[in-house]
């Protein structure tokens, strides 16, 4: 690591990912000192379930800020920001002593549940109980809590709370429970309080942490820790995705980003109130209506076919390179493990369509990240829809964004042009100023503004428009016409379902 430049430690970002924890310390102004990074496996002991033991959460955040410790004195940090993948659960004792594996945003296990409870509520009583007739997906708090209680009952009458992984964090830095409504959003109704429909699992309720605020201090550190002083405020902190937009340095309706991670988020600041299908529009922060959504499977989708064809990831992007776009008519659809948005379907999964005896490894590599840009196209422009206000530039993080041909590809794909950040991990950067925000009452979205930079700047290819056009609609029909070959690939017998 170079050696840092800039003023003395004042605020600390960690964010919780789905492989990894970073932390980075930044001085007064904004500028990144120093960062350390931890990884931690994902578990999938059967096909529709993905898992994470929660200690390896903590450990790795304990890594990471020795890691930034170790390169820069954080004796002057002024207040600690956390956020975290979101829409992943862990029942904890109240000790804080998880009882069982995490359920991650992926896992699609609790998928029946989710159907019998939405077959019973019906779109009237998803009204009632939300505010909104969208089915209830997979992931909802509600339906984790009712699978619990039916297959994990032993756990779930010792479990005193059931906690996102960043609360999990700031609750073992504090000794203080808290969630706050953006996190929370599949329970939480726009006036920042939890939903009546919690009241469909029993016990749910009391298993919920308080609400606070993202930028509210929760709590102040309980010890010493890597050089920070015992009595440190730390933020409430919230979901990765929120992290993700005050660190791409959204701002006004327009703004968009793009998060390409182990999903795809994106996000965009809409005019006030607006909202609309397949996306989730947050409840008002900071004068600010923000709509997004996320997919399933971004990057994990590059990792997955990298691991099923046997090469390593960097081999795979560089044969992407040498196929034309358009992947040579192939079309992949990237639902591993279901979609979230914009479809919201647990039981589609993935397909490549245009198979023929010419295509190449070189086309399929391709045709898995245009796959991706695809659904992330797809999900983008509900969001546009959504906000009331055309996208200009993208703003592209992420891991997936350190690929200049992924780059790209997403411009060209989604006909939009992209500016990358300089900062890939734009989760850390919004967690600091949540931390800022908690101390100092700033504004974390001018904060956010402030803080952001980009390095690469492209624009759409448009020779290569009419062919992305086109797969695109080849994309969207597809998933249409299989839905019911999807849902009858659900209904096999688990041992027997591909």
């Amino acid at each position: 690591m170079a050696e840092p430049t800039g003023g003395p430690a004042t605020w600390l970002g960690v964010d919780v990912g789905s492989t990894a924890t970073k932390a980075t310390a930044f001085d007064a102004d904004g500028l990144p000192l120093a960062s350390g990074t931890a990884g931690y496996p994902v578990l999938r002991p059967a096909p529709d379930e993905a898992e994470q033991d929660a200690d390896a959460w903590l450990r790795a955040v304990d890594t990471s800020v020795a890691a930034v410790a170790s390169a820069v004195d954080l004796s002057g940090v002024r207040g600690i920001g956390v956020t975290s993948q979101v829409d992943t659960h862990v029942p904890v004792d109240a000790d804080l002593q998880p009882l069982l594996p995490a359920l991650l945003w992926q896992d699609v296990r609790t998928a029946g549940t989710a159907a019998g409870l939405n077959a019973v509520l019906g779109e009237d009583g998803r009204r009632a109980g939300w505010g909104d007739p969208r089915p209830l997906d997979a992931s909802n708090p509600v339906v984790r809590a009712l699978w619990l209680a039916e297959h994990r009952a032993d756990a779930w009458s010792r479990t005193r709370w059931l906690l996102l992984p960043k609360d999990l964090v700031t609750a073992w830095l504090t000794g203080t429970v808290g969630a706050d409504p953006l996190g929370s959003f599949k329970v939480v109704s726009a006036d920042a309080r939890y939903v009546p429909g919690i009241a469909h699992a029993p016990g749910l309720a009391e298993r919920l942490g308080p609400l606070g605020a993202p930028e509210s201090v929760l709590g102040t550190t309980t010890r010493p820790w890597h050089g920070i002083g015992a009595g440190t405020p730390v933020a409430t902190g919230t979901m990765d995705a929120f992290g993700n937009v005050l660190g791409s340095g959204l701002r006004d309706p327009g703004d968009t980003m793009l998060v390409v991670g182990t999903s795809v988020i994106a996000g965009a600041v809409a005019l006030p109130g607006r909202t609309g299908p397949g996306v989730v529009s947050f409840a008002p922060f900071r004068g600010r209506t923000v709509v997004a959504g996320p997919t399933q499977s971004g990057g994990d989708s590059l990792r997955w076919w990298a691991a099923a064809t046997g090469h390593p990831i960097e081999a795979v992007l560089a044969a992407a390179a040498t196929a034309a776009p358009g992947a040579g008519g192939v079309v992949f659809a990237p639902h591993l493990l279901g979609e979230r948005a914009p479809l919201w379907d647990d039981e589609v999964r993935a397909w490549f369509t245009g198979l023929s005896a010419g295509t190449a490894f070189p086309e399929l590599c391709r045709a898995v990240l245009e796959g991706v840009a695809h659904s992330a196209r797809e999900l983008l422009d509900a969001v546009e829809s959504a906000s009331g206000v055309p996208t200009g530039s993208i703003t592209l993080s992420g891991g997936g964004s350190r690929s200049a041909l992924w780059c790209q590809v997403f411009a060209d794909v989604t006909g939009r042009p992209v500016q990358r950040s300089l900062e890939r991990d734009t989760a850390v950067v919004g967690a600091a100023t949540l931390a800022a925000a908690a101390v100092g009452g700033t504004d974390p979205f001018e904060q956010g503004r402030e803080l952001a930079t980009t390095d690469l700047a492209l624009a759409p290819d448009p020779g290569a428009q009419p062919v992305h056009d086109a797969l695109h609609r080849t994309y969207r029909d597809t998933y249409r016409a299989l839905r019911d070959v999807h849902h009858d690939l659900r209904s096999l017998p688990q041992e027997a379902a591909p």
